[in-house]
């Protein structure tokens, strides 16, 4: 299927979507509130605090936020906003409203603390329940300040050939799906675990409420999370925005080839696949994680974001060296905040012979993350003393979620006395005689 007839069957299923709403009074009538919003959630304290959604168009929408109220009206597309004076985390509870003539909509058990972003691939998405301490961590996970928010995506790059309704769910508005919900035992084990690790010990640490939104997708390459006009402005990574990407020898063969196979039986059957000029919709696509997990939360203050992936880019890590970087400048310029941004180096993994897929430039990936630090308000956790050589997920999540607390603590959050770093590498001097003239610095 061409990129182009896949761009008229989106706008033909968008067509027929709103007739249908439109007809049920849903689309006419229905008052929204955004997706990053819900029950048990938690809003970021020390900032102000945006509240959005959607209604009939021209609708008086009334807002009220604990004891606060304000009221907001929609515009012609039936878009609202109204932002709220920060709070400070003093241990309340929280009820948010919004009212039309048509409808109401409430949220109960909102707290105010501390949110952290939690985005990449597999190994920030592996769950709690795949994690070396599942057994014991579990049954402990009972915290009720603690709120987990799972916003992922359905269509997965492991997924096989994509069903029909796979594939109807490959827009940026119905690819995600969530809720807020308090931290139990059955809604931490399909949590991320790293998430889960570092929430745990903000919240011993800073005795405040915290929030944790995860976004992870396995597979993914960075440049489905970077904005499209982001890359297609940047000179060296303007080519992955050309043409179908399924053919685009720009991208990650790995990548593109895994795409095929997720879309071949849709392809072939000529059924629904939404896209655009750049082809068919995946998790892989450039710029589609972007679109579709994270633009919908750019107007929702957070403390910070926690970043796991660089799998994907290891067979061209050069070009991560450019990728990375960009992603963190542009996110925070999206957010219009200069966001924290701790991540993981990959661990240490070699070959299996049995798997001719896996990179060979794993340590010149490793190197362009290293290089990332050049960036203020960043940190770098490094685990090559808890990776698996054999295993590019290794199961050890519990401290990997510590060493990025470390982090926060110390250089967000103003904890004194915590050795939030090794030393990072700074120089190799093999002129001369001696060839083991190393030198290393203390981490900024």
């Amino acid at each position: 299927m061409k990129a182009q007839k896949s761009s008229i069957n989106l706008h033909l299923w968008l067509a027929l979507s709103t007739l249908i709403l439109t007809a049920n009074g849903w689309a006419e009538e229905n008052l929204n509130l955004a997706r990053a919003f819900g029950s048990h959630m938690v809003l970021q304290q020390g900032q102000p605090v945006p509240v959005w959604g959607t209604s009939k168009p021209e609708a008086k929408v009334t807002i009220a936020l604990g004891i606060q109220n304000q009221t907001a009206i929609a515009n012609s597309d039936g878009r609202w906003k109204t932002v709220f004076p920060s709070l400070k985390a003093k241990g309340q509870t929280l009820r948010l409203t919004a009212e039309t003539a048509a409808g109401k909509i409430t949220l109960d058990d909102i707290l105010v603390g501390e949110v952290w972003l939690c985005a990449g691939q597999s190994n920030m998405e592996w769950k709690l329940s795949q994690s070396a301490s599942a057994k014991t961590a579990i049954p402990a996970a009972k915290h009720a300040r603690l709120r987990l928010f799972n916003f992922v995506g359905e269509a997965r790059g492991g997924s096989g050939d994509y069903t029909p309704e796979l594939a109807k769910r490959l827009t940026p508005q119905r690819f995600c799906s969530g809720q807020w919900r308090e931290c139990l035992p059955d809604s931490a084990a399909p949590f991320s675990a790293v998430g889960y690790f570092f929430g745990q010990k903000l919240l011993a640490d800073l005795n405040v409420p915290v929030g944790l939104i995860n976004v992870a997708m396995g597979g993914t390459p960075a440049e489905a999370w970077v904005r499209r006009g982001a890359l297609s402005a940047h000179p060296q990574l303007a080519a992955m925005t050309r043409g179908n990407w399924l053919e685009n020898k720009s991208l990650e063969p790995w990548c593109r080839g895994r795409g095929a196979s997720n879309l071949k039986r849709a392809l072939a059957a000529n059924y629904f696949i939404p896209g655009d000029d750049l082809g068919p919709n995946h998790s892989f696509k450039p710029a589609f994680m972007w679109d579709a997990a994270v633009a919908p939360l750019t107007q929702m203050p957070i403390a910070g974001v926690l970043w796991y992936q660089g799998e994907s880019n290891a067979r061209r890590a050069k070009e991560y060296e450019a990728i990375f970087p960009l992603l963190i400048l542009d996110w925070r310029r999206q957010w219009q905040k200069e966001l924290p941004y701790y991540f993981v180096q990959l661990a240490n993994f070699r070959k299996p012979s049995t798997d001719p897929g896996t990179p060979d430039s794993w340590a010149e990936l490793q190197n362009a993350q290293r290089l990332t630090l050049s960036l203020p308000k960043t940190g770098m956790a490094v685990i090559n003393d808890i990776g698996t050589t054999n295993n590019i997920h290794p199961p050890n999540k519990q401290d990997v979620g510590k060493r990025l607390s470390l982090w926060a603590l110390a250089k967000l959050y103003g904890k004194k006395d915590i050795v939030y770093s090794g030393p990072i590498f700074d120089k190799a001097d093999a002129s001369g005689e001696k060839r083991d003239n190393i030198q290393y610095s203390a981490a900024a």
